[in-house]
């Protein structure tokens, strides 16, 4: 076999075990942030577009001139999913798919970092799932205090993990 073919059979492995957020779970999230054309900040302050991309991650949105479309809304949050879907199959490899799409929300949300100390991901690697679908609720506080878009987006992320 040559070295080329197997390069390429490797490549092809390794792109069909990376896994991508199904529908459930883009229309979860896409409906949790919906859509901006233009630039405002979230509520914590941050510059954002689109389907909540965040622009301090993305060298502030230099290359993006809005309005933007919801195509090319869509086109970047496909793009801003890759990093979570790695954090989340690296973390939880053996979730079902509405399992890791709900948790791939929750890390876009919150960041790779803080799904990876979360309860609900201590809670898969225990195999207790009733526990870790609970969890989720338990992130809706930002600033300090509870808030309601966070609750109704912890409690649709729940529902998807059970389902």
């Amino acid at each position: 076999m040559s070295k080329l073919l197997l390069v390429f059979l490797v490549l092809v492995a390794y792109a069909s075990a990376v896994r991508q957020m199904g529908q459930a779970g883009l229309n979860l999230l896409e409906n949790a942030e919906g859509f901006v054309a233009t630039f405002y900040y979230d509520q914590i302050g941050q510059k954002t577009i689109g389907y909540g991309h965040a622009c301090i991650w993305h060298n502030n949105c230099d290359d993006i001139t809005p309005p933007i479309t919801e195509a090319q809304g869509t086109q970047i949050l496909m793009s801003d999913l890759v990093e979570f879907e790695q954090c989340v199959q690296t973390a939880a490899p053996n979730l079902n798919q509405n399992q890791f799409d709900a948790c791939v929300d929750f890390a876009f949300n919150m960041g790779c970092g803080a799904f990876q100390s979360s309860d609900i991901l201590k809670n898969i690697n225990a195999g207790n799932f009733q526990a870790a679908a609970n969890a989720f609720t338990e992130y809706n506080v930002a600033g300090g205090q509870v808030i309601d878009g966070l609750t109704v987006r912890r409690q649709n992320e729940k529902n998807l993990f059970l389902s």
